[in-house]
């Protein structure tokens, strides 16, 4: 038995270089424990054995690179062992394997994959910065991800958001984007960001006039914006008498007077 450390565990480069190493050594999975595994004997298992440089190139489908992206971020245990499978059986001639939708370690990974892209959709929705630390015009966020995706993310904020000076903290790792580079660091605790600031009377006055009752469907609402998320969402106060007042305010916009547009398309000039 033989034991493959990736560190940190969200990495895909440390996922792929312990699973070339492994390959060109020709470990079945059967015989490789990986150190997140929830098996027991990590003190029996010896050193992965470093991939010859002389042997040739692993060449694997690119959708099982862009797969194994989003499944070494998810929290479960047994991702890198998942990933591991379908690596061997592609390189042992399953060329087509990801294709094979009902194949029970294409479902497991699919799954997995599914969950963090899940995860990301929040974090890029709800993350709300506040202006405080770091000095004046600096701005940080608190965010609690189900999963590891902080890496996978913070790029999607450095362009979103180049402009700024900011910071995004989570119980595991913290992100900093300040002078066109981003910097990681470890975790943090919630009362590391500030709690609010004066811009929130703002942004609330701004929901609370956008908000359209007449569509207002609580279930989906729910589904999309999980109740787990509204401590961190400075509009989250406004729901619950934005959803009680939404069936007066529909009746309101039934009962109101019709009125004519106030502008006007311009008349076409002549050629």
């Amino acid at each position: 038995m033989h034991l493959a450390v990736v560190e940190p565990g969200w990495s895909l480069e440390a996922w792929r270089e312990r699973a070339r190493a492994a390959l060109l050594a020709g470990v079945a999975p059967e015989h490789l424990q990986w150190d997140g595994d929830a098996q027991q004997g990590l003190a029996l298992a010896s050193p992965l054995p470093e991939a010859p440089e002389a042997q040739g190139r692993v060449t694997v489908p690119a959708a099982l690179l862009e797969l194994a992206g989003a499944v070494v971020c998810h929290r479960d245990p047994g991702r890198h062992a998942l990933l591991y499978r379908l690596l061997w059986r592609i390189a042992r001639g399953e060329r087509r394997l990801l294709e094979r939708a009902t194949d029970p370690d294409v479902v497991a990974a699919a799954a997995l994959a599914a969950a963090v892209r899940r995860d990301c959709h929040k974090m890029k929705a709800f993350v709300r910065f506040r202006e405080g630390g770091g000095g004046e015009g600096a701005y940080v966020a608190w965010f609690e991800p189900d999963h590891w995706i902080v890496d996978r993310v913070a790029p999607f904020f450095a362009k979103r958001f180049a402009g700024m000076r900011w910071a995004i903290l989570t119980p595991y790792r913290s992100v900093r984007w300040e002078g066109g580079a981003l910097a990681f660091g470890p975790g943090a605790v919630r009362a590391d960001a500030p709690a609010e600031d004066a811009q929130e009377d703002l942004w609330r006055t701004y929901y609370a006039s956008i908000f359209n009752p007449a569509r207002l469907n609580p279930t989906m609402m729910r589904q999309e914006m999980p109740q787990k998320y509204w401590k961190g969402l400075p509009e989250a106060e406004l729901l619950p008498s934005l959803l009680r007042d939404a069936g007066r305010r529909v009746r309101d916009m039934a009962e109101r007077e019709a009125q004519a547009p106030r502008r006007r398309i311009p008349a076409r000039p002549a050629e």
